[in-house]
């Protein structure tokens, strides 16, 4: 079965970015010996999906972050010609669900979903989402990406915290699981 995970860093606003995809107030954050978790995770990640823009804000990191890791980039737009795409990154156009359906094929345990919020509200909406690990930044935008998109109507979900732990930095990171059946009350 693919799981999927939105694994992200937000503001105390919800904010994953700046206004203009601003990520300067992350900077303060990565401290030395500490990554939130994040070595850990890669450990059993099979593959990736994110958006053009998240995809372009990880190359202007210089090498490809990911290794060999197959990658997804979601774009209506045409995939760069100027042969800085990775060998591992699959371009073009898919719904969730059918992401999801080629994974399962591929026998991928894990898939994490990068980002953006857009992409992330389209997988929370389809009801993909198997997992949130967030990283709550104690710092507040007013304005910015938000960390699930547009919002839009849906239905509601559950979700459970299986793990959290706070940081002397202020951080919180949290890991939730979606609750697939709703939870009883009383």
């Amino acid at each position: 079965m693919t799981e999927v995970t939105y694994y992200v860093a937000a503001t105390l606003d919800d904010f994953i970015a700046g206004p203009s995809g601003e990520l300067d107030w992350l900077h303060p954050f990565e401290q030395a010996g500490t990554d939130y978790g994040l070595a850990d995770f890669m450990a059993g990640v099979d593959a990736l999906v994110m958006g053009r823009t998240t995809y372009a804000v990880a190359r202007s990191f210089g090498d490809w972050p990911y290794g060999e890791r197959p990658a997804w980039v979601l774009s209506h737009q045409d995939a760069p010609t100027d042969g800085s795409l990775p060998p591992s990154v699959f371009w073009g156009a898919a719904q969730p669900h059918e992401l999801v359906a080629q994974w399962m094929d591929r026998d991928f345990r894990q898939v994490w979903l990068v980002g953006g919020g857009q992409l992330a509200g389209q997988f929370l909406r389809a009801g993909l989402v198997d997992h949130l690990m967030l990283a709550t930044i104690p710092v507040t935008l007013g304005s910015g990406l938000p960390l699930w998109g547009v919002p839009q109507k849906m239905a509601p979900q559950h979700w459970t915290l299986q793990a959290h732990q706070a940081y002397p930095n202020g951080v919180l990171t949290q890991h939730f699981k979606r609750v697939r059946s709703a939870p009883s009350c009383g």
